[in-house]
């Protein structure tokens, strides 16, 4: 690292750190021994021991620069950007190694470190200055590499610091007038190891604005919330005032741009000349400081006077700090997490669909009762009982779901009006619980109400009509899991929960004409159900800038279906009697019941953000199959099974048992 002190007479090597955060998607359960630091440690081996005095114009520079584009990994443009300039007439050229990705804001963060070594020193090792901060810089880009970016991000590894920041400089001044508008930030990260303390600073543009250390603030509290120590320049000498830093790369950002500018690095602003430019008081670097200097700034030395453990652990807690700031600096957590909700509410949806459909399935039950059994006029009839289901983990339309499984008890009963009409009602009260991925669950009690009517002289024709209500209380947990597609570690592992309550109402007509073959009877039915779902906005609960505020959602499902039906009434010795019943129907959703988008309120900034959610297909089959048992003319059980076919997004099964009681 280039350092121009203007009271000193010849360039001299300071330390610039940048703390970076990020936040990241999915998980697979092996990546979750990743341990950071290893991708950068595995850079910096190749940089110190292969690539010694990387200066421009030697053949170790270039072999760096292809090192650090193969490390900067998949999921990035990357490019190389040859720069030139003039010292006393001579010509000198170097070039930056650069990874871009693009996000959907058309906003971009910088976030640099120079991989060169100082001029003319082939055997400089340069670990800490400034191979580390170059190695941090490649696994911040393979932790975040592959994630759907909210502000994009380009990683520069820029050549020349050493000879003036020509390599920031160079680059700073290729960008047009939008491009420079564009920019959100600059993290640079420079020297990690040597140092005492790690630090975070400010550009010195925050001293007349000080929402420009925004960067350094954001830093400071992802640090105290990963356990890690940092510090900022104390100001202690008034060259340098507090809570900045300088002499990097950074400083070509903060010179051109008003933007925040923040330096991350390792160094001792408390001790030698009040600067900075002394790093440690460990007596086994002599004069405390590395830099530029081949006998002290290599491998052995440096693990002679700190152990190997400081390498470690520098390179660990850098990239745990960087990749989660990135991750946050460029609101990418804020939009995995809206998406993230977006799958909640849909399992939601799908959750308060069968608790509308469980008391539609009684009604049905009832209904082959009343049609098998002859009533009296006048006559009344009720029955109680408690039922369970589940739903296995495959199947549903999103693949964050996994199994869902109720339980319920509920009383109906009904009257014979005429020969030809009989009405009822029933009540349920249902507990629900749906698993999704990384531990995340929703728990539901559920109280419903119904009507319910059918119309049938005990002929080939019938109709059948039910009206539905229902109130759900929901308690959410949702599990925000993010990892970038490089195998890297999970960046962000959060649970997020929050309660609110659903209401749901419809009804339907369903009519047929069924034709009878011994005890079986079996014909074409037909039906159109409509329901209504609300469910009311709420807040989570936990203090993160992750959580959100969701907005009340209102959405409709209107189906019609044409299908076949077939059921019948099978006597046994000692009064049991089995009437199974079996159904298969085209389904046709004018309106799928489920909200195409969803929009939520980000507590990290306060913004709306509105995500889309695939809509499921609209044209399948719906099967059922099932059977009831009656032991005795009180005592009766049921099983069921039922899905859907031809559909795109899975089967859904579901399988229902109960028994009940009739009075």
């Amino acid at each position: 690292m280039a350092l121009y002190h203007k009271d000193k007479e010849a360039p001299v090597s300071k330390a610039t750190t940048l703390a970076l955060i990020i936040t990241s998607l999915v998980a697979a359960p092996s990546a979750l021994a990743y341990e950071y630091g290893q991708y950068a440690d595995t850079t910096l081996d190749r940089l110190i021991n292969d690539y010694p005095g990387r200066y421009r114009g030697t053949a170790n520079f270039e072999g760096a620069s292809d090192w650090m584009q193969a490390r900067l990994g998949s999921g990035y443009a990357l490019s190389r950007q040859p720069f030139s300039w003039v010292v006393a007439g001579a010509s000198r050229s170097s070039q930056n190694v650069i990874a871009t990705a693009a996000g959907v804001t058309g906003r971009s963060l910088v976030v640099g470190a120079h991989f060169d070594t100082f001029f003319g020193r082939p055997t400089l090792q340069g670990l800490d200055d400034n191979g580390s901060g170059a190695a941090v810089l490649t696994e911040i880009a393979r932790n975040l590499s592959g994630l759907d970016l909210e502000d994009g991000l380009t990683f520069l590894a820029f050549g020349a610091e050493e000879e003036g920041l020509r390599g920031s400089r160079a680059y700073v001044s290729s960008l047009d007038a939008e491009a420079r508008a564009s920019l959100t930030g600059m993290i640079n990260i420079d020297s990690l190891i040597t140092g005492d303390k790690m630090y975070a600073h400010a550009g010195g543009n925050s001293i007349a604005n000080p929402a420009l250390a925004s960067l350094r603030e954001h830093a400071f509290r992802i640090a105290e919330e990963l356990g890690i120590e940092l510090f900022t320049n104390p100001g202690l000498d008034p060259a340098y005032p507090i809570g900045t830093g300088c002499c990097s790369d950074g400083d070509s950002f903060n010179a051109a741009l008003a933007i925040p500018v923040l330096y991350l690095e390792s160094t001792n602003w408390e001790i030698g000349d009040l600067d900075g430019y002394t790093q440690t008081t460990n007596p086994a670097i002599p004069g405390g400081a590395t830099w530029h200097n081949p006998a002290l700034d290599n491998e052995a030395v440096l693990v002679s006077a700190f152990g190997r453990e400081r390498i470690d652990q520098r390179l660990r807690d850098y990239s745990r700090l960087l990749t989660r700031l990135v991750l946050e600096a460029t609101n990418t957590d804020l939009r995995y997490s809206t998406a993230s909700a977006a799958h909640t509410m849909r399992a939601v949806e799908e959750g308060l669909a069968r608790q509308h459909q469980n008391l539609g399935q009684l009604h049905e039950r009832r209904w082959l009762l009343l049609q098998l059994d002859s009533r009296e006029v006048g006559s009344f009839d009720g029955a109680i009982g408690a039922e369970g289901g589940a739903n296995p983990s495959g199947g549903f339309d999103d693949g964050v779901q996994g199994r869902a499984r109720h339980a319920g008890i509920y009383a109906l009963g009904d009257y014979q009006i005429s020969p030809t009409l009989n009405i009822g009602a029933s009540l349920s009260y249902g507990g629900g619980k749906q698993d999704l991925q990384h531990g995340g669950k929703i728990e539901s009690d559920t109280w419903q109400a119904g009507v319910y009517a059918q119309l049938n002289d005990g002929g080939p024709l019938w109709l059948n009509a039910d009206l539905r209500a229902g109130r759900s209380d929901l308690d959410l947990t949702r599990s925000l899991v993010i990892q970038g597609n490089g195998g890297g570690p999970v960046v962000l592992n959060q649970r997020l929960s929050g309660d609110t309550d659903a209401t749901f109402w419809g009804g339907r007509l369903l009519t047929g004409y069924d034709f009878s073959f011994g005890q079986l009877r079996s014909g074409p039915l037909a039906g159109i159900e409509y329901t209504r779902y609300v469910i009311d906005g709420f807040t989570e609960k936990q203090a993160l800038r992750t959580a959100l505020d969701y907005q009340t959602e209102r959405y409709d499902s209107v189906e019609l279906s044409l299908g076949w039906r077939a059921y019948g009434d099978i006597e046994f010795d000692r009064g049991l009697k089995v009437q199974p019943y079996a159904s298969l129907a085209w389904v046709e959703e004018l309106g799928d019941g489920f909200s195409d988008s969803f929009s939520a309120v980000s507590r990290g900034d306060g913004a709306t953000r509105t995500t889309r959610v695939s809509n499921v297909d609209k044209h399948f089959a719906r099967a059922q199959v099932g059977a009831q048992l009656a032991i005795n003319e009180s005592l009766g059980l049921y099983a069921e099974a039922n899905g859907r076919l031809q559909h795109d997004d899975g089967e859904a099964t579901g399988f229902l048992i109960g028994a009940q009681w009739a009075f």
